[in-house]
């Protein structure tokens, strides 16, 4: 009589292990904000943030209830490092000048992955002009970096290093505007963006005409 065949035993396939929430998450922030990057805001679906992270939507909303969510949180993110950048490089300053100079700096394309995210707060303000949602956030942005801005000006102005005439919150404003243009225009490829030392003539120009000196 022929002994019964012990079954084979099957190693059971493991499966890929599941990764943390908080990792998720983040995951899917930073393949969104690639894809809000190149395509915009409108242009950009959730299956083509789910597709690019590997994940499927179902899990996408475990994380976020809609694209919009997501993007507010994108848009989070970037005004809190953004100001948190700012008073970082310039709490050891005592200059308000120096102050200044490094945040025109960091604005203008030291690291050219900063200037990529600008560009995602800059091009939302044309392309979700009706969203009140997404508009608000960006509007706490823009007055938040007023206010710091327009703080240096006036420590300027009283140590006498910048022009006393000067209205600071529209000296803030110029500097925002002046940023903005830039970002903006940034994927053109202006070849004057490409010379070495485009950023500090810029920089230069702005104080001159905005922040010069009393006589």
């Amino acid at each position: 009589m022929r002994a019964p065949r012990l079954r084979q035993a099957v190693e059971p396939v493991k499966s890929a292990r599941r990764m943390r929430k908080a990792d998720r998450k983040r995951q899917l922030l930073d393949h969104a904000k690639e894809l809000f990057l190149k395509h915009g805001y409108p242009n950009t679906t959730t299956k083509m943030i789910v597709e690019a992270a590997g994940v499927t939507e179902p899990v996408l909303y475990q994380h976020f209830a809609t694209k919009q969510a997501l993007f507010l949180e994108v848009l989070r993110q970037i005004r809190e490092a953004t100001l948190h950048r700012w008073r970082a490089e310039t709490a050891a300053l005592a200059d308000p000048l120096a102050k200044l100079h490094a945040i025109a700096d960091m604005y203008l394309g030291t690291t050219r992955a900063q200037a990529r995210e600008f560009h995602i707060m800059h091009r939302t303000l044309v392309e979700c002009a009706g969203d009140t949602e997404i508009m608000a956030l960006l509007r706490s942005f823009y007055l938040d970096s007023e206010a710091l801005l327009a703080q240096i000006i006036t420590e300027g102005q009283q140590t006498g290093v910048f022009r006393r005439t000067l209205d600071a919150r529209v000296g803030a404003w110029e500097l925002i505007r002046a940023a903005l243009g830039h970002t903006l225009t940034l994927p053109l490829g202006i070849p004057l963006y490409e010379e070495p030392d485009y950023v500090p003539r810029a920089i230069e120009s702005m104080f001159s005409c905005l922040l010069k000196t009393d006589v």
